[in-house]
């Protein structure tokens, strides 16, 4: 596989003659692509084609006396050890398999900087990272050598998420220095061709994940976002970001209180937030797992992490409760994040099928940070109010970036940064404002300071962080964990069924619980609670304001009133919701 040369316009550099790096790795072959870079992989595929949302710029310092050939020996060296490095991903049909090419060549552009090397390299980073990968044609790596006085200075990278994550990137950072000092490094004993194998083992690893998931999907509700759209702003994705020292010791403070972990104090904090602005008092987050901790994945340059599902019961209590109930659900959801994909999928579209909606559970929360962990923070006492309050002085926020196209209503994330807590919001602006961004990062700081000095309330996060809840209007109700507009829900039936003699109750069901009940005429082809159940999910694909009747009423004939519905002779009446093979055709 060949590279082409980078081709950038950054200001301040100079272009010299780009160089030719050639490699030949320890193997080749392919293989069905591994869990981590399915999960990647299905996300490239809401973008349009040359988006570089997945792009990862970068930049290596090169110290010392090296001169340019030895650090272009150094990144030969690099993408021979890494597989990953020379990795395409080719469809064939509807699956896709990575291909790992053994040898191949490198276009490394070389560059003089008149100023400031590093500041020019992570500049050019940017720009050779500003264009999508052609995935199946191209390697996942571009690069280039930033000089000054004719000495290499630094090495700015552009790196497909495809082929590396932020844990990856650790790795790498830790070999360049080596490599470029002309160390013989011994190879990765894991890769991901050797992580697909293990994969497609039979019986496949995670069987326990999966029952996480199964667990969790039956207890989320179906969507943070089950209320009206609004005009989308555009772009439509909107990202903001903070850098808060004060939201950084506060969470410390609380994790040491209560015995938990700072990622822990943020699932929370955030999933406090989203509830307190969705009306939700059981909030559902995907949480980025690593997987890191599993034999093997641990030294392996690809991706890894996989979504795991955490689902928090805010209830009515207070934030520190919270806490310690999210902790355990937190570890629970990062030790659960290692499966098999389908038989995820397979899982949630059956739960969808017996919950009669649609599960959207495209709300997100990533912690970056090394270990977990922020190094070197303010050394400021949490209890010291006037301390706390000088350093909320030092907070910043600031927009990051809009985007056409995220396969997510919200993004809550950190950053590296070792010394702040640096935290990212990105909204979908069909639900939620785009100013909502940023005062849920205000709103967060704030949240984590009061709790260090009082007993929070969650009932009072919303009012805590200036957020205003979003409204339903009349004909919205609650039904377990999920709120549903009945008028659209009996208008869907009626669609559904072609003829205005159908309507949709609320009465109580078993137990008094709440049930919706559809009552319609029974006709060819929806003369079964089972077709008619059937017949309502399809049409109701996507949304999140209906919810499929609980329980269907087929009738022979209409009533003269249109209160009257109970009162019809009944022609046959069930659930409908129970998946089997003739009437569900998303069980697997």
């Amino acid at each position: 596989m060949t590279a082409g040369p980078p081709a950038v316009e950054a200001s301040g550099l100079t272009a010299l003659p780009p160089r030719t790096v050639e490699f030949r790795g320890a193997r080749g072959g392919q293989a069905a692509l591994t869990w981590g870079q399915q999960g990647i992989w299905r996300s490239t595929q809401w973008l349009d084609d040359g988006d570089p949302y997945f792009n990862l710029p970068w930049t290596l310092p090169v110290t010392g006396a090296a001169d340019v050939d030895a650090v272009l020996r150094a990144v030969g060296r690099l993408v021979e050890r890494h597989e990953t490095l020379r990795t395409a991903f080719v469809r064939d049909g509807e699956s896709t398999s990575q291909r790992v090419s053994r040898e191949g060549r490198l276009t490394v552009g070389v560059y003089e900087a008149a100023a400031k090397p590093m500041s020019a390299a992570k500049a050019l980073a940017a720009e050779l990272a500003a264009t999508g990968f052609d995935y199946a044609a191209e390697l996942p790596i571009r690069c280039a050598v930033v000089c000054q006085r004719g000495r290499p200075r630094a090495l700015a990278l552009a790196l497909s998420h495809l082929a590396l994550d932020g844990w990856s990137l650790n790795t790498v950072a830790a070999e360049w220095p080596r490599l470029v000092a002309g160390e013989d490094l011994p190879g990765p004993d894991w890769q991901p061709l050797d992580q697909a194998a293990f994969e497609g083992s039979d019986p496949p690893p995670g069987g326990q994940a999966l029952r996480h998931w199964r667990t969790g999907l039956a207890s989320a509700p179906r969507s943070m976002f089950d209320f009206p759209m609004r005009e989308p702003e555009e772009p439509r994705f909107v990202r903001h970001g903070m850098d808060s020292p004060a939201a950084a010791v506060a969470a410390e403070a609380l994790a040491a209180r209560h015995g938990v972990t700072t990622s822990s104090v943020l699932t929370v904090a955030s999933a406090a937030l989203l509830s307190a602005v969705t009306g939700h008092r059981t909030a559902a987050l995907q949480l980025i797992v690593s997987n890191r901790h599993h034999p093997g994945m641990e030294a392996m340059a690809g991706p890894a992490a996989q979504d795991g599902l955490c689902v928090v019961d805010l209830g009515d209590g207070t934030f520190a409760g919270a806490l310690r109930h999210g902790h355990r659900r937190t570890m629970a959801t990062y030790r659960n994040g290692h499966y098999e994909p389908a038989l995820v999928l397979a899982a949630w579209e059956a739960e969808a099928w017996r919950r009669g909606a649609d599960i959207d559970l495209d709300a997100f929360f990533n912690d970056v940070r090394q270990g977990g962990r922020w190094q070197g923070l303010p050394r400021v006492d949490p209890e010291d109010a006037a301390a706390l309050a000088a350093l909320r002085g030092r907070t910043r926020t600031f927009f990051v970036g809009a985007y056409p196209a995220v396969k997510a209503r919200i993004f809550f994330a950190t950053g590296p940064a070792p010394s702040t807590c640096e935290f990212y919001v990105l909204v979908d602006t069909a639900f939620l404002p785009g100013g909502v961004a940023e005062r849920m990062l205000t709103g967060l700081e704030e949240l984590l300071v009061r709790a260090v000095s009082e007993e929070v309330l969650l009932d009072q996060v919303a009012k805590i962080a200036s957020l205003d809840p979003v409204p339903r209007p009349a004909g919205w109700t609650a039904i377990g964990h999920d709120w549903v507009s009945l008028p659209e829900t009996e208008a869907l039936l009626r669609r559904v069924c072609g003829t205005d003699a159908a309507a949709v109750a609320l009465e109580d069901g078993d137990g008094g619980a709440p049930r919706l009940t559809g009552y319609l005429l029974a006709r060819p082809g929806l003369d079964t609670p089972e077709a008619v159940h059937t017949a309502f999910m399809r049409a109701a694909t996507g949304r999140t304001d209906v919810l499929a009747p609980h329980h269907y009423v087929l009738c022979a004939a209409p009533p003269a009133d249109p209160a009257g519905w109970p009162g019809c002779p009944r022609l046959a009446e069930g659930g409908g919701r129970e998946p089997s093979p003739s009437t569900n055709p998303w069980e697997r």
